[in-house]
This record gives structure tokens, C-alpha cells and sequence, in this order.
């Protein structure tokens, strides 16, 4: 009986053990806002590609841009606002460049309300011959919430690289 005493106490404080595990974003309302906010923003940043490849680069840049936008222009001056970005996309050819991205990597701020993208785009053209050529790069765009919940970028750069492998 005394062997078995341990034995029993043992199994006892097994059985008083909590069994269920709780997943972090349960034991932690901010990282249940956070997550949201990451899978957001990413969403954001999927349908402003697809709109891109579907509807073209001004009519998505305009869509989802906020009224304080900031574009990083590669070799030229950021274009800062609202009014200066819609101009600046009004000079691009109806059936011009094709860009399309992919998000690599989503984050936001525990808050819900700032986050960030970065991917990988792809600038598709077409010469005069109708010869088509792609460029590459990576980018990152920042995302801000707005007063009506809807996401919109505030920042958006990025580099050319080399045709991804």
C-alpha cells in the first residue's frame, strides 16, 4: 500500500491538470485583434493586386490608396497625396504596363489599426511589336485602418530585382 500511495498521488495531480490547452490568440484578446488585422491587410493587399491585374494599375492605386498616401516613385520623387497620386495615374495608357504582386509576409500593430505588406511584383509589358517583357521586384506597403474600418495604404515602395528563381 505504501508503493501504491505515490502512484495515487500521481495520477491525482495528473487528473487536476488542466487537459484542454488554450491557443495563444484565446488566452490573449490582443492577439485575437492582431491576427485579424494581419489576415485583413493581407486580403487588402491580395484584392489590390487582383484589381490591378483586372481593372489596371490607376484604377487600384486609386482605390485603395488613403487620401495622405505617400508612393515611393523608383528614380523619382515620392508622389505625396491623394491628388497627386490620382494625376500621376491618370498618365498611365489604358492598355498600358500590367502589375501584379504577391504578398510574402503580413504584420500589424497589436492595436488593429497599422500594418504592413512586403511580396514580390511583376510589371508586364508590351512593345510596339506586341512583344511582351516582365520586370521584377519587391515591395512594401504600409496599411493604415480608416474611420469606416476599410483598409488603405499609406505608404507603398519598392526595388527592382532579379527575376525570381
Amino acid at each position: 500500500m505504501k508503493s501504491a500511495l505515490p502512484l495515487i498521488l500521481l495520477f491525482g495531480l495528473i487528473a487536476s491538470c488542466r487537459t484542454q490547452v488554450d491557443s495563444p490568440r484565446s488566452m490573449n484578446p490582443a492577439a485575437a485583434v492582431r491576427q485579424r488585422a494581419i489576415d485583413e491587410i493581407r486580403e487588402a493587399d491580395q484584392n489590390f493586386s487582383i484589381m490591378s491585374e483586372k481593372q489596371g494599375m490607376a484604377k487600384a492605386f486609386t482605390t485603395y490608396a488613403a487620401d495622405d498616401v505617400i508612393k515611393l516613385n523608383d528614380g523619382a520623387a515620392p508622389t505625396v497625396g491623394f491628388d497627386s497620386l490620382r494625376a500621376q495615374m491618370s498618365r498611365q495608357p489604358a492598355n498600358g504596363p500590367m502589375l501584379t504582386w504577391q504578398v510574402l509576409k503580413a504584420d500589424a500593430a497589436a492595436s488593429g489599426d497599422l500594418g504592413y505588406t512586403f511580396g514580390q511584383w511583376m510589371l508586364t509589358k508590351k512593345d510596339n511589336a506586341g512583344k511582351r517583357s516582365s520586370s521584377y521586384g519587391v515591395y512594401v506597403t504600409v496599411w493604415k485602418r480608416q474611420r469606416n474600418g476599410q483598409w488603405r495604404f499609406v505608404v507603398d515602395g519598392g526595388n527592382s530585382t532579379p527575376e525570381p528563381k
